[in-house]
Parts: structure tokens; C-alpha cells; sequence
């Protein structure tokens, strides 16, 4: 044997024998490595494949994906997205909107605020919600939809122009005016104020308009401007009760039960008002509307120169009894106007006429410290009228008539009256312009005058007669009166149809 050399013959059988080796099946460990990537491949694209098929199969064209609520609705199967966004918004119109100030609630209509559902950005956010995201994040949605889980809020559209006027409609009803602090003079106690309150429009759209979600029985704050009262609970502790600026007496004994129960009424609400520095008071706002349901009743008005039954006769003795006392204390007499008569219980040009929501007595406050009204009943069958808070100043008050008018007789026939018989419902009086001089000494000296004018209109002598009565059986015409009516029917007199004596009925 010869060293180095290879043998032909044993290479061949080492090739043959790594051959046989390569042709044989791998060991049972070597098969099993490799069976586990080939499942999890197949397991993915098999799950891949069906879930995509899933998503598609529930998610049909035109529509949200199943189980997901738009606003809180569920969108139905049998409608096209866009037609029940429709739907909805003209359903959402009529919707009731709750607006709250302080504790009050006022109810709109969601359309009537200009607010209405955005169908088409309604519908983008909807399709967006079941298009966009991975497959992983679309199969989450479609599998926490189904379990309810899913929720798309509405988006809104306003219509600031009409969201304005709508509010604008809507101030008279939350304005408030502020309620200034008085002193029960009667019941010796001090009344707070009350801060007024105007409807803030600018503020109230911005507040709608940033982002509310509108939903079913929301209440959506109002905002709103505060009015400061003209006099303070702090006003009142500078006041000297003990100082009159001016004072009146008018006496109403004799005059009827109803006018008595008015007067007192009246009285009572004006007493204790504070009149603030520069303020003026009107008497209309302070003592209201003159209703039974307000503590007022029946006594005699003055309807068409005559006396007849109404609701609040006796109001104006209130009203000239203060302006007589406004007067006497150099307060401002912003308006005023006289009785269609002269009044039995002041002197002509102190009297002063008031109609609720239409003729106003209105004082002003001239000085630089509140002015407290005491309103009262002294005595039986008088009421009294006290300015209090200051010295008085000295005030000479004299009138004089510049010219005089005659009255006359009016006649009516009234059907119930029996035939030939009369009845005598009214004297007549004369009328009278007048002018008034005012003439004030103030404490520290200073003086000042002013005058105004007073109308008064003939009275006329009313009678009441019977069907056919022969009017020469009436009495002759007395002294100030000229001419005659009969039903109506006037002499030509431009006296009785001027319109300066045309007023509404007075008390």
C-alpha cells in the first residue's frame, strides 16, 4: 500500500452513499419546525379574507355601519343615509329649546333660533366614521357597534341673523326693571332693591353658537345685562325722616265708599317710595294698573263730561295730592295734566289727572339727596302727602283764570225713563284756562319762579228725559250756559268739538 494515493474504487461508494442518504425523509423534529409558520400564514390570510368580506358584507353603500348611532338615533335599514339626515333635520326644526335666566325658563323652537341639523357635513362625518382607519380599526368598529358602543354626534348649522332676531323677539319678555329700596313707613321696616336685567343678544349667540349639541330637553343659559337700582338699601341711612319738603292735604270725606277704598289703595302703594338724586318718579309705574284683582273697586269716573261708574275713581285725588305736595317742595313737574274740571278738593292748577298707559304724573328728584314719599291717611275722610329728607324751602303758589267758557245744557233721551218724566243727572260749570305762578325761597337763599298752564272744559248741565218729552217743560238755562243739546245733535260751536278737550276718562 502506497501512501497518498486515493482508492477509485471508495469514492464511488461515498458518493453513492451520500446520495441514498439525501433521498431519505427528514426526522419527525425537522417537520414539525416548519408546520407551525405555514398555519399561522394561512390562519391570517384566512381570517384577513373573511373579515374583510364581513366588513363589506355589512356595510352596504349609503348607509353608517349597523349598530352605530348617529345623535343618538339608529340609522333605519330600509333608508338611504341622506334622506333621513333629511328627515331628521325637518323633524329637529320643531324641536322645543329651553332658554333659563335666573330660575325662569322661556321654550323656542329650535328652527325659530336659526339652528338646524347640517345634513351634508352630517352625512361626510358618517361616511368618514365607516370608511377611514385601518382594517384592524374598521373591524373594531363594526364589532363595538354592534354592541352599541358606537355614537357620532350631530353637527349643527346656524343662521346667526335669524338666531338674533329671535332673541331680539325675546328680550321684552326676560327684561326686568331694577327695583329701587324703600322704607315701609307703616310696618317701620326697610325694603331691599332689586337689580334689573336686559337680554345680552351678542353674548347669548356667541354662547349658542360655540359647540352646544342641542340635545332633547337641554336648557341652554341666556345671557343677560345687570341694571344697578337708582337708590341703594345704603341711600336710606342718609335720610332725615324727621325733615318736610313739602306737604299736601286733600279731604275725600263725603265723596263714596268706592273712592275711599281707592284712595286708600293708592296711598298705600306710593308710600315709602325713595326718589334717588336726578330720578324721576312716575306715578302710573308706581301705583299700576287700577284693577279689582289689584285691591281697586267701583267708584264714579269721568266718561264724556259726565260722571259714571268705573274701576279706580278716586286714583287722581292720590295723583293731585302728591303734585300739590311735588309743589310745595320744588321738585320738578316733568308732566302733568290738569282734570277736564276743576277739582272740589284742590285749587285749580294744583290738581292733576292720571289714566293708566296713558296720562302719567311724573316728578323729578332736582336735589343731591334721595326724597322719601309718605302717603297716608291722617284722619278719616282725608289723605295726606309728605316729601321727607330736607328743609322745606318757602313757596308761594297763587293762580289766575286768563279766560273763561261757557257750558251748556246737554239732553238724553234714555228709553227706560217713563214718558214725560226727566231726571237731572249733572250741574254744569263754566271752563276755564288758568295760569299758575310758582315762586320759591330755598334754605340757602337762592330763589327761582316758574309758571305753567291749567285747561279746564265746560261742564256741561246733563238731563235725562223720557221718550217724548216736551223739552219746554225744562227749566230755563242758567247763568253760564248758552246752548243746547239734544241727542247728540250740537249747535255749531267750536268750543265743544276742538280736540284739546277730547281725554279719556279720568278718576
Amino acid at each position: 500500500m502506497v501512501l497518498g494515493k486515493a482508492d477509485p474504487h471508495s469514492k464511488r461508494q461515498q458518493s453513492d452513499s451520500d446520495w441514498a442518504l439525501s433521498s431519505r425523509k427528514p426526522p419527525r423534529r425537522s417537520r414539525r419546525r416548519w408546520l407551525l409558520p405555514g398555519f399561522m400564514v394561512a390562519l391570517v390570510a384566512g381570517v384577513t379574507g373573511g373579515s374583510t368580506y364581513a366588513f363589506y358584507h355589512y356595510l352596504p353603500p349609503g348607509r353608517s355601519i349597523p349598530g352605530t348611532y348617529v345623535g343618538g338615533r339608529l340609522q333605519p335599514e330600509d333608508k338611504q343615509l341622506r334622506l333621513w339626515l333629511e328627515e331628521r333635520r325637518a323633524q329637529l326644526l320643531a324641536r322645543p329649546v329651553y332658554l333659563e335666566i335666573d330660575g325662569e325658563v322661556f321654550q323656542r323652537r329650535l328652527g325659530a333660533l336659526g339652528v338646524e341639523l347640517d345634513v351634508g357635513q352630517n352625512q361626510s362625518k358618517v361616511r368618514e366614521h365607516a370608511e377611514q382607519g385601518s382594517i384592524s380599526e374598521r373591524i373594531y368598529k363594526v364589532v363595538s357597534a354592534k354592541r352599541g358602543e358606537q355614537d357620532i354626534p350631530l353637527v349643527w348649522s346656524f343662521d346667526e341673523r335669524k338666531l338674533e332676531v329671535a332673541l331680539e323677539d325675546l328680550s321684552p319678555e326676560v327684561f326686568r326693571d331694577p327695583v329701587d329700596a324703600r322704607l315701609d313707613l307703616v310696618g317701620h321696616q326697610k325694603i331691599h332693591d332689586t337689580p334689573g336685567r336686559s337680554l345680552d343678544v351678542r353674548r347669548t349667540v356667541e354662547s349658542i353658537a360655540a359647540g352646544q349639541e342641542f340635545d332633547e330637553n337641554q336648557i341652554l343659559e341666556l345671557k343677560v345685562k345687570s341694571t344697578p337700582p337708582q337708590v341703594s338699601l345704603d341711600m336710606l341711612a342718609d335720610i332725615d325722616v324727621s325733615k318736610v319738603l313739602g306737604e299736601f292735604q286733600t279731604k275725600f270725606a263725603g265723596t263714596g265708599e268706592g273712592r275711599s277704598v281707592n284712595i286708600a289703595r293708592g296711598a298705600e302703594l306710593l308710600n315709602g317710595v325713595v326718589i334717588a338724586p336726578g330720578q324721576t318718579l312716575s306715578f302710573n309705574e308706581r301705583v299700576g294698573d287700577r284693577t279689582l284683582a289689584r285691591g281697586f273697586t267701583w267708584a264714579p269716573v269721568i266718561l264724556d263730561d259726565e260722571l259714571t261708574p268705573g274701576v279706580g275713581g278716586g286714583t287722581c285725588q292720590v295723583a293731585s295730592t302728591l303734585h300739590a305736595a311735588a309743589v310745595y317742595g320744588a321738585l320738578d313737574v316733568v308732566d302733568r295734566r290738569s282734570h277736564s274740571r276743576p277739582s272740589g278738593y284742590a285749587p285749580m292748577g294744583l290738581d292733576a289727572t292720571v289714566v293708566f298707559g296713558e296720562v302719567d304724573l311724573k316728578i323729578r328728584n332736582p336735589y343731591d339727596s334721595p326724597i322719601i314719599v309718605h302717603a297716608f291717611i291722617p284722619s278719616p275722610g282725608f289723605l295726606k302727602v309728605e316729601l321727607l329728607g330736607r328743609d322745606a324751602p318757602k313757596v308761594e303758589y297763587k293762580y289766575g283764570v286768563s279766560r273763561a267758557y261757557d257750558f251748556y245744557r246737554r239732553i238724553t233721551t234714555k228709553p227706560w225713563i217713563k214718558p214725560g218724566k226727566r231726571l237731572m243727572r249733572q250741574r254744569g260749570h263754566k271752563g276755564y284756562d288758568v295760569v299758575s305762578w310758582v315762586k320759591v325761597t330755598r334754605p340757602d337763599g337762592t330763589k327761582a319762579e316758574r309758571s305753567y298752564n291749567s285747561s279746564y272744559r265746560p261742564v256741561p248741565e246733563v238731563f235725562w228725559v223720557g221718550p217724548g218729552y216736551d223739552l219746554d217743560e225744562l227749566p230755563e238755562l242758567p247763568d253760564g250756559a248758552k246752548d243746547v243739546q239734544v241727542d247728540g245733535r250740537s249747535l255749531p260751536n267750536e268750543l265743544f268739538s276742538s280736540s284739546p278737550f277730547e281725554e279719556p276718562p279720568s278718576g
